[in-house]
């Protein structure tokens, strides 16, 4: 059996909203079992504490904040870890929590695997043990939640795939080259490219990859993609402006 290091999960915490074993001696404000969010019932729960807690004026808001911030998770913990690092974790719903730690408004708890085991590709088999590794992170753990938040709210499926895409290529695009370099960083790469280019809708369980037109949206000065579609972020409260990316103010 193969396991995440030590390193592997201090990376992690140093650079994403990971919980480590750093954390082990202090008390949660609130947990969410991932197991939550497969229930429509349950997720309209989350979403109202969410609101609550978050003093938003607009569901529509809260729903699609909490889906940024699930896609943050996506990204930071399991493709991470599947590009840069050649493991897997179970992607199971079962596996995670979302464990919040502060009474920051913004609403950003840390992500926990429950179990610390990983599926690595065995020799000569990487490619197809990415691609089997990322139709099971997409049509089992984050499009479900995305159909649950769109079956609740009616938000547009459009930009629920996009608050996700938002930091699929932040890390491909950005974060990766100033922390990898080498084979290491070719193969991170060549992963966005077969996630973006090359894999079919049916690995997201859906008609078409609702990734690769995000790659003709202009890149602003920052070099963050602007975004086709507005995440309403603007709508939080009447302090709330839009966001850096948002369409409507690029």
């Amino acid at each position: 059996m193969n396991y995440l290091t030590d390193l592997e999960e201090a990376f992690l915490d140093d650079n994403f909203r990971y919980l480590s074993r750093a954390y082990s001696e202090r008390v949660p404000l609130e947990v969410i079992q991932g197991e939550e969010l497969q229930s429509e019932d349950e997720l309209l729960d989350v979403l109202e504490n969410m609101h609550t807690h978050i003093e938003s004026d607009f569901f529509l808001t809260t729903a699609s904040i909490f889906s940024k911030r699930y896609g943050y998770y996506v990204v930071t913990g399991f493709l991470v870890l599947i590009s840069a690092f050649n493991k897997c974790p179970d992607v199971n719903l079962s596996n995670i929590r979302l464990v919040r730690m502060d009474e920051d408004k913004k609403w950003f708890p840390k992500l926990e695997f429950l179990s610390k085991e990983v599926i690595q590709p065995e020799p000569g088999e990487r490619e197809k043990w990415l691609r089997e590794s990322l139709r099971k992170l997409f049509r089992e753990n984050l499009r479900p939640i995305l159909l649950n938040v769109h079956e609740l709210t009616r938000l547009s499926m459009n930009v629920l795939w996009e608050n996700f895409t938002i930091y699929l290529y932040w890390f491909y695009e950005t974060f990766a080259e100033k922390h990898f370099n080498g084979e290491q960083l070719a193969q991170i790469y060549d992963d966005f490219h077969i996630i973006v280019n090359e894999l079919e809708g049916e690995a997201f369980g859906e008609t078409d990859n609702p990734l690769g037109y995000f790659q003709y949206q202009p890149k602003l000065p920052s070099g963050a993609r602007e975004r086709k579609y507005c995440c309403l972020s603007y709508r939080w409260n009447e302090e709330s402006g839009y966001c850096k990316t948002c369409p409507h103010r690029c």
